[in-house]
């Protein structure tokens, strides 16, 4: 958990992608910032200066968080990063958490189930938790499960100014004071798409894209992930989906066919924890479907999922 150094998940969550292609030289990982797009060269532009022709381009950036859960890009410094927050986390008697989805959710818990002393306000700016794409049942289901562990929520506020650092309290836009020593907020990841001509993107900085995952720009440039123009929740499991669609399409241009395989959505599913123990999980399939700690247990609480995921990138 990033919450404390209990675990030290950091050292199996933060995963190398040396073994992500097998030894025979069928592809190579190139570390680097990329700082620019250049389609009439097909060149990417890295920070020191290097470019990297392609025949085809694939967009996957994914978001940027505040910099609470943005990891720095030095991964020497993650370390002194990961250490200051859990001090401030640590010598908090009460913390506030600005945003009640699923980040807000499981940080709250997890604050809890290290330190169970401290008091946790979650300040959400709708009418229940999570948003409006998941049922009713399913975001009461959180509710419960936090105010059980003692966390209060403030439901249809904001607060507009997330003081840095520690504080003695803070204001809601509706006037609510709150005393707490620290203001982490669990909102706003953006789309990490500012190296991009304005050309590729929207009014809200998302890429736009086809059915066929292609920019709206470019036929040989594709996107993936939490940067592209779609209307779905942005969550890792939407991945697969995206890499079908855009392997096949890639692989046609490549030969110089036209592409043909279309991306429709994907079904909305999301697994939140609560603490290591509980949380809740929902499959937006039939009459949507949801499953409660037993399940969460079972497949994240206790793990966050890491080992599954080093098992994609060759790691056990």
């Amino acid at each position: 958990m990033l919450t404390t150094s209990t675990d030290e998940l950091e050292k199996t969550a933060l995963v190398p992608l040396d073994k992500l292609f097998p030894p025979n030289g069928v592809g190579s990982v190139k570390q680097g910032k990329v700082v620019g797009v250049e389609a009439d060269k097909k060149e990417v532009v890295l920070a020191d200066g290097e470019r990297v022709a392609y025949d085809v381009l694939v967009l996957g950036t994914g978001s940027i968080w505040p910099e609470e859960f943005n990891f720095p890009e030095d991964p020497d410094r993650i370390p002194d990063h990961l250490a200051h927050w859990r001090g401030q986390i640590k010598d908090a008697k009460s913390v506030t958490i600005v945003g009640g989805g699923a980040v807000g959710i499981e940080f709250a818990g997890e604050i809890k189930e290290f330190y169970p002393k401290t008091k946790v306000t979650i300040v959400h700016g709708q009418e229940a938790l999570l948003n409006s794409t998941y049922p009713s049942k399913f975001r009461k289901a959180f509710e419960s499960r936090l105010k059980a562990r003692g966390v209060e929520i403030i439901y249809n506020d904001y607060i507009e100014n997330i003081p840095s650092g520690p504080v003695t309290s803070v204001t809601t836009k509706k006037g609510k004071t709150i005393e707490t020593d620290l203001v982490i907020p669990a909102f706003g990841a953006k789309p990490n798409t500012s190296f991009l001509p304005a050309e590729f993107l929207n009014q809200a900085n998302y890429v736009k894209v086809r059915p066929t995952l292609q920019t709206a720009a470019h036929d040989d440039i594709f996107a993936a992930g939490d940067i592209i123009d779609w209307a779905e929740q942005k969550q890792a499991a939407k991945n697969a989906g995206h890499a079908a669609v855009v392997a096949k399409n890639v692989k046609a241009v490549l030969e110089g066919r036209k592409p043909t395989a279309v991306y429709k959505g994907s079904y909305e599913i999301i697994l939140v924890t609560v603490g290591k123990t509980g949380g809740a999980a929902y499959f937006g399939v039939l009459w949507g479907l949801v499953f409660g700690d037993w399940f969460a247990r079972m497949l994240k609480s206790k793990d966050l999922m890491v080992p599954m995921s080093r098992g994609f990138y060759n790691y056990k």
